[in-house]
């Protein structure tokens, strides 16, 4: 997160998908990168104000939160796409994406965000404040 976020906050609620250190870590990424990702990430999520989802998924690259390795079989061959596999890292970005927006935008139920949810057991799932049960 930019700094003047980590300082100023967020004030509407806000959804993260995102992956844990170790998954960046085979990503490639180096371990400042890490630590400044999650160290922010998370500082900014302690102090919402507003509702906060945190939807970090093991096993997904960066290019797996995009359709770009659902498009090409190279992707994971290439290294580019991590080992939770295109259409699975589709179907958890579509699913927590969609409740997030029924939940904040249409004003809906959205089951997905009270807690961590058997259909998707590889997501390490938090919610502030605590899920609503």
């Amino acid at each position: 997160m930019p700094p003047d976020v980590v300082r100023a906050g967020l004030q509407q609620p806000t959804l993260w998908l995102s992956r844990d250190a170790s998954t960046m870590q085979l990503e490639g990424w180096q371990q400042p990168d890490i630590d400044e990702t999650q160290t922010t990430m998370r500082a900014v999520y302690n102090q919402l104000p507003s509702d906060g989802y945190l939807v970090l998924v093991p096993g997904m690259f960066h290019a797996d939160f995009s359709d770009g390795p659902l498009l090409s079989p190279f992707a994971a061959r290439l290294g580019i796409s991590g080992s939770l596999g295109a259409g699975r890292a589709h179907a958890i970005v579509d699913a927590y994406s969609v409740a997030f927006f029924d939940r904040h935008l249409r004003g809906q139920a959205a089951p997905l965000l009270d807690g961590s949810d058997p259909r998707f057991p590889e997501v390490l799932f938090a919610a502030r404040p605590p899920p609503r049960r």
